[in-house]
This record gives C-alpha cells, sequence and structure tokens, in this order.
C-alpha cells in the first residue's frame, strides 16, 4: 500500500512539472489529444495542373484533401516512384530530361497513418531542345527577340538597398531561371547569383556590401527553352553608416503648470555613455536651439526642478533640456512646452500626439519638404528607415538622423516625438542638431528599457513656428535578453511531459493490479 501511494505521488509530480514545462515555454499554447484509433482515410486528391515550364522542370498542382480527424500531407508520385512528401498542394519537380514524358498521381495521408487511395494519373512532356537560328544582330532591343529568338520580358524590378545588402526582386512574362553579376564597375567583378528554379515571381539578396556605395548589376533570364538574355542593367546606392559622437537626451522631458504661473519640470537622466550634467534653458520665442539660446533655468544632476512664475510675464514658454558629457560634448536636445489655459494664447504647436491616436503611419504634407525614406534610424550598426516599421532593441541607445539636403535650408526646428511603448500617453520629444561635419541632424535618443509597440513622429517647423511637414510610424521595442523559445522546444518539452505522465499510469496501474491480485489471494 505505501509502494502504491508512493507512485500516486511521483505521478502527481510528473504532471506537475510537465505541466510547468509547458507554460514556461509560453503563455499561449494549444493541447490536441488523440484518444482511441482512426481508420478513415482521407479524401482523394485530384491533380489539377502538371504544366511543363522548363525542360528540365514541370509544375504540379493537386485539390485539397480532407479528414475526419487532422489531415497530415500528400505523398506524389513521378512515374509510380515517389518524389515528395508535403503539406502543400503545389511541388515544382526539377532536374527532368528535356522532350521526356512523365506521369505523376498523388495520395493523402492524416496522422494516424490512413492513406487514401491514389489520384488519378496525368502525364504531360518537357518542353524539347530547340536549337536557335543564327543570330542577325547581337544589338539587345525592346520587343523581347534576340537573333529571332522569343526571351522572357521583364515587367517588373525593384532594388531596395539597405547599409550592407541590397534586395533585388522582380518579374517576368514567363518561368525563368536568372543570373545575377554585380560589382563596383559594370565589369561585375565581385561575384554571381544564379537561381536554379523557374518561377515568374523573383528576389534575391545581395550580401556582403559596403555602406554609401554605389554599385552595378545585370539581370539575365534564361526561359524554359534554354533562351538566354540580358533584360536588366543598373546601379543602386547602399545607405550611409550613420555614426554619432552626441551624448544620449534625457528622456521623458515634461513641464507641466502647477501653482498658478509655476512651472514643474521633470526628465530621467541617461544611463549609458559619460554623463556629467544636464542643462535646461527656456525661452518664449521657440524652443531653444543650443545650451546658451534663451535663460538657463536649472543646470545640475537632478532630475527635477520647479521654475518659479514661469509663465507671469510670458506664455508659452519652450523648453529644451542639453545633456553635457564629461569630454563637453552636448546632446541635441529635448524639449517641451507649456502655457496657460486661457483664451486669446497664441497658437503653438502641437507635438504631443493624443493617447487616442491609433498606431498608424501618419503623412501630412509637401513630402518634398522631407520623405519617409530619408529618416533615418542607427542601432548596432542596423540601419532602418520610416518606409517600414521601425524594430528597435529597448535596452540600448540608438540615433535618429536626416540628412541635410533632404530638407530645406530655411527651417526652423525638427522635432521627433517618441512615445513610452508601454504608456502612449507618455512622450518625449527631441530636437535633431546638425553634427559637426554639417551633413545631417541627428539625435542619440535614451534607451525606454520597456518593450511594446509606439509611434515615432517627425515634424519639421518653419519660422513661423508652423509644422510644414508631420510624418510617422509604428516602432516595436524588444528586448534582445528575453529568452527565446522556438516551436520545436516547446513541441519537445510536451512531449516529454506526456511521456512522464503515460509512464506513471502504466506504473501505477501495474502495481494496482499486483497488489489486488494479492489481495483475492490471500482472501
Amino acid at each position: 500500500m505505501r509502494l502504491l501511494f508512493f507512485y500516486g505521488v511521483l505521478c502527481v509530480i510528473a504532471i506537475t512539472f510537465s505541466s510547468r514545462l509547458v507554460l514556461a515555454a509560453t503563455d499561449d499554447y494549444t493541447v490536441r489529444l488523440f484518444v482511441g484509433d482512426d481508420s478513415t482515410a482521407p479524401t482523394t486528391p485530384e491533380i489539377t495542373s502538371a504544366t511543363p515550364v522548363a525542360q528540365t522542370q514541370i509544375d504540379v498542382v493537386w485539390s485539397a484533401a480532407t479528414d475526419d480527424v487532422a489531415l497530415a500531407g500528400y505523398r506524389l508520385f513521378r512515374d509510380a516512384v515517389q518524389i515528395a512528401t508535403t503539406t502543400l498542394t503545389s511541388y515544382m519537380d526539377t532536374g527532368l530530361v528535356a522532350s521526356t514524358t512523365y506521369t505523376y498521381t498523388v495520395d493523402a495521408f492524416d496522422i494516424f497513418d490512413n492513406f487514401s487511395s491514389t489520384s488519378q494519373p496525368v502525364a504531360t512532356t518537357t518542353l524539347p531542345i530547340i536549337i536557335p537560328p543564327v543570330a542577325t544582330t547581337t544589338e539587345d532591343d525592346s520587343s523581347g527577340v534576340t537573333g529571332g529568338v522569343m526571351r522572357a520580358q521583364l515587367e517588373a524590378v525593384t532594388v531596395t538597398p539597405s547599409t550592407r545588402s541590397a534586395k533585388i526582386e522582380w518579374e517576368t512574362s514567363t518561368p525563368t531561371q536568372y543570373i545575377i553579376r554585380f560589382g563596383r564597375t559594370t565589369t561585375y567583378e565581385l561575384g554571381t547569383v544564379r537561381g536554379g528554379v523557374y518561377l515568374q515571381r523573383h528576389h534575391t539578396i545581395l550580401t556582403q556590401l559596403e555602406p554609401g556605395t554605389t554599385y552595378y548589376y545585370e539581370l539575365t533570364t534564361i526561359n524554359g527553352r534554354n533562351t538566354v538574355g540580358v533584360v536588366s542593367t543598373g546601379s543602386f546606392t547602399t545607405l550611409p553608416a550613420i555614426s554619432s559622437d552626441l551624448p544620449a537626451n534625457a528622456l521623458y522631458f515634461t513641464a507641466r503648470l502647477v501653482d498658478g504661473d509655476d512651472v514643474a519640470l521633470s526628465w530621467q537622466n541617461p544611463l549609458q555613455g559619460n554623463f556629467s550634467y544636464v542643462r535646461v534653458v527656456r525661452s518664449h520665442l521657440f524652443y531653444p536651439q543650443h545650451p546658451y539660446d534663451g535663460a538657463v533655468v536649472y543646470e545640475g544632476v537632478g532630475q527635477a526642478f520647479l521654475d518659479d512664475d514661469a509663465l507671469t510675464a510670458r506664455s508659452p514658454q519652450y523648453y529644451t533640456i542639453f545633456v553635457f558629457s564629461d569630454t563637453g560634448a552636448v546632446s541635441s536636445g529635448a524639449v517641451a512646452m507649456v502655457q496657460r489655459h486661457t483664451v486669446g494664447d497664441p497658437m503653438v504647436p502641437d507635438t504631443l500626439p493624443a493617447t487616442s491616436t491609433p498606431l498608424v503611419p501618419v503623412d501630412i504634407g509637401d513630402d518634398v519638404v522631407l520623405s519617409a525614406v530619408e529618416v533615418l534610424f542607427e542601432q548596432n550598426s542596423i540601419l532602418q528607415t520610416f518606409q517600414s516599421e521601425v524594430r528597435l532593441d529597448a535596452d540600448l541607445p540608438y540615433v535618429i538622423a536626416i540628412p541635410v539636403d533632404a530638407v530645406p535650408a530655411h527651417l526652423k526646428t525638427i522635432l521627433v516625438t517618441i512615445q513610452n511603448p508601454t504608456d502612449n500617453s507618455v512622450v518625449s520629444v527631441y530636437m535633431l542638431r546638425l553634427n559637426k561635419e554639417g551633413d545631417r541632424y541627428e539625435a542619440v535618443v535614451t534607451p525606454p528599457l520597456a518593450v511594446g509597440q509606439a509611434r515615432i513622429i517627425v515634424e519639421v517647423f518653419d519660422y513661423t513656428a508652423a509644422t510644414v511637414r508631420r510624418i510617422s510610424n509604428v516602432v516595436f521595442f524588444y528586448s534582445a535578453d528575453a529568452a527565446v523559445v522556438f516551436p520545436d522546444t516547446i513541441i519537445s518539452i510536451t512531449r516529454l511531459g506526456a511521456f512522464f505522465i503515460i509512464l506513471c499510469f502504466i506504473v501505477v496501474s501495474f502495481w494496482f493490479f499486483i497488489f489486488r491480485r494479492r489481495r483475492e489471494d490471500n482472501q
């Protein structure tokens, strides 16, 4: 009896342990328990097309099958020999012989290894080898005919460069293979990339490139009849690498009206870098552009200050907080504005987004003033732009930069508003400052140390303090230190827990049977 009790406790421990392992892996999981036996086979799929797209490739497509419990996949046969097991309903059969007929069949199977009947066979023949006529000209033209042989038409091509790579995407009128040569000159000396599958939509990524460098490429296609032709040549320039010697700015700088005309200022000093002290400067005209542009209201290492009677003479008041490093370098500045809530106050720029504003891109004003692609973010040598969602490590500082030639020379100020990823009603507003090289406006931003989604808003102001351009996009802050558990790991842990449970159940059942037999024998 004691032994039975011991094994019962062991079973409970195993169940608890396996459950905790699954919960530790993920908070969202699905448990599927299949009990009993399934003898019903899936329905029979049917091949809907077997298309020869080249002398060496046939694309096969079939209809989806269904199962009463859970469909597991399909088996594809060529000439009665299995060539693929897949969960998809299509397959590209490559490495074939020209002018050869092949017959295909397919069947389906479920998780209990019940197999459907085999589909009706479908036969097709690969394309023949054609000897092209002697070329009458070597010139390439837009008609798609080279020496009397039709080649594939290029329908679209797009090159998207980043700092150290470039993605090339294109479409052709017929399925093709491709060859891309590239280099710093039109001799394309750096390398060749080749695609071995016949497709109509292609993409490839050229890697190990240098930032801010112009490259040339040549795109050649090979159609299903082995006709080769150059369809595109061009060039692209990788994005420049951004670096900044500016200190990180203060975080969450706010100005709040309290007790009549007093203004309560608060902020967080940067934790990274060689921080020395901060200086808060105030002006009634607009945000101070440098540490001496206005009245100095605070200087020190604190993180809060009460500016007495700040609004007594004028409203609104504009504040900028600058961070000084121990080498004397000065940050670009974080800004805040406060005003009396009385009738007749002058219009002021609204740089703080409403908390109810959805996390969607915003594009207001003329994109001639500033394009989204010219707003650059760099972190750990990874460059991103406003063209797509920005992803940043929540634990590391990052640089926001805009090239000088991307904005008009007469601008007044460039402000960047960044929401707190855990509370979008809390924002930090930074001013972009011209770097020492004079080629970029930039700011170093202190990390939020919190994960989540937020908006980043970039605004350009003219000399009348009016917004002439406002663009924004979503930024996702993630933590690189967070543990990542892959689905295969979760499955393995779940199976381990199930194994313990089943083992305990068998052992306890066995001992219970022995105990019962002994009791019956004693009686």
